[in-house]
């Protein structure tokens, strides 16, 4: 064994230190990855009706300005003053952002006054320059588009609502101060309550999550590549099936995509929205919005027929149950009471039981039966199965991604333009990188055949050494 001093660094600072930040940023960091694909000169064209051509004090250079956000997005740097500090001292973050050792980096100030001015059509035209991007190397093809909705906490406590009635805010306010005063006894809701600090979320919940403040973000995807095409935010408390169609023919307008396969969750599911899909020749696998939609179908299963021609039920027993009740969802079908009466079977008969009736037995059917009947049977064939799981693993993962990776779990800011603007940054960051994976195993695979023919050049070479 051979014997070794103890070493000792002595640390001495030089007056004059030469630092080549190029050397020192590895081949394959990721920002240099980004920095060979992502040119960011049109953002000048972009912002320049926000500034004075001639007159003023130079402002932070635009491009300078979105490698700044960029990173912040992407290494889910939370805050602005955050970001602006370890700029000063992150060598790859300096290097992404063209700056040398010895230069200034913008104050978190200016990052919010600069976003402030833009505004979030700006930041959603950024981000359509990335999908652009991508469909120039191939990867938007747009036949099939997964839609998934996701909770965003706000950044608001729900101990801030208050009354939306001028008259009962200041008695509220009162009784939460006193600590000696009972609890109220009324429920905070959206249509008696609002945030006094965050006035566009509202409270929702999720099964597993506390009912808080929320914003909800509802991303869709191409299929195929996993590109973000879209990522609209909406208040917690709107429903999935209020804004489905609208961000699908979005879709299909802006970017021009042939849209042949929409796949969602139930949430999505109404049959309103899947009926006109259908109607504008697109296959849906969206499951509908209820479990409980087509239940009749039970019912005809323990003996109960519907007779389409004469518009009525006939139970096992051959008692007939008449329309008595039309509504704009649906008819409910009554029997006689002195049918059911004397029925060997009205304790076990699965039609439901009038309220305030001991005899009368009423089945509703829906409008859509026909419709839901028919989604029934689509939704237990192998290939619907195989695309809510194709669903599940592919945008599921993009929004685990965007949460935990890139910080769309939690709101950075107030309003709905603002969280915007984060969900277009986080969509732009996540489709940056699909893009760089894809170049990466594209060069992958170049280099591997180039390797393959030089082997076997030169094993030609070995065999017939004069053939030239």
């Amino acid at each position: 064994m051979v014997s070794k001093m103890q070493g000792q660094h002595i640390y001495q600072p030089k007056l004059f230190v030469q630092i080549d930040l190029e050397k020192l940023i590895p081949q394959n960091h990721l920002l240099r990855r980004i920095d060979k694909i992502l040119d960011l000169s049109f953002v000048r064209d972009l912002t320049k009706d926000y500034y004075c051509q001639n007159n003023g004090r130079p402002s932070i250079d635009p491009e300078l300005f979105f490698r700044v956000i960029l990173i912040g997005y992407i290494f889910n740097i939370d805050s602005d003053r955050r970001l602006c500090e370890e700029l000063r001292y992150n060598l790859a973050y300096r290097w992404y952002c063209k700056l040398e050792i010895d230069d200034f980096t913008p104050d978190h100030s200016s990052l919010s006054r600069i976003r402030d001015r833009y505004g979030a059509k700006t930041f959603e035209i950024f981000f359509d320059k990335v999908v652009d991007l991508c469909a120039n190397h191939g990867l938007v093809k747009g036949e099939r588009i997964i839609t998934d909705g996701t909770l965003i906490e706000a950044d608001a406590s729900i101990d801030f609502m208050v009354n939306k009635d001028p008259e009962k805010v200041g008695a509220e306010i009162k009784n939460r101060n006193d600590v000696t005063a009972p609890l109220p006894s009324k429920k905070l809701s959206n249509k008696t309550h609002i945030s006094k600090t965050d006035t566009d979320s509202s409270l929702a919940k999720k099964e597993g999550s506390p009912r808080n403040l929320k914003y909800k973000a509802h991303i869709s995807i191409d299929a195929d590549s996993r590109v973000i095409l879209d990522s609209k935010i909406t208040t917690g408390s709107l429903h999935e099936t209020q804004v489905y169609l609208d961000r699908i023919f979005y879709i299909k307008n802006k970017y021009q995509l042939p849209i042949s396969v929409v796949i969602a969750d139930r949430g999505y599911g109404s049959a309103e929205n899947i009926q006109f899909l259908q109607s504008q020749n697109i296959t849906t696998y969206i499951p509908l919005f209820s479990s409980r939609s087509g239940k009749v179908v039970k019912l005809e299963e323990q003996g109960f027929i519907f007779d389409d021609r004469n518009n009525e039920y006939t139970c096992s027993q051959g008692k007939a149950l008449l329309p008595r009740i039309i509504n704009r969802n649906g008819t409910i079908y009554k029997s006689k009471a002195t049918d059911c009466a004397d029925c060997l079977v009205q304790t076990n008969c699965p039609a439901n039981l009038r309220k305030y009736s001991q005899h009368i037995r009423h089945i509703f059917r829906s409008h859509n039966q026909k419709f839901f009947e028919t989604e029934q049977q689509r939704m237990q064939k192998f290939l619907f199965q195989g695309s809510l799981k194709e669903r599940m693993w592919k945008i599921e993962g993009i929004n685990a991604e965007a949460k935990n990776r890139h910080g769309l779990k939690r709101a950075k800011y107030r309003g709905l333009e603002k969280v915007q603007i984060q969900a277009n940054m986080i969509g732009a960051v996540l489709n940056i990188k699909r893009l760089v994976a894809a170049l990466h195993a594209l060069f992958t695979v170049i280099l591997a055949w180039l390797a393959i023919i030089c082997n076997s050049l030169t094993l030609i070479n070995r065999v017939y050494p004069n053939n030239g």
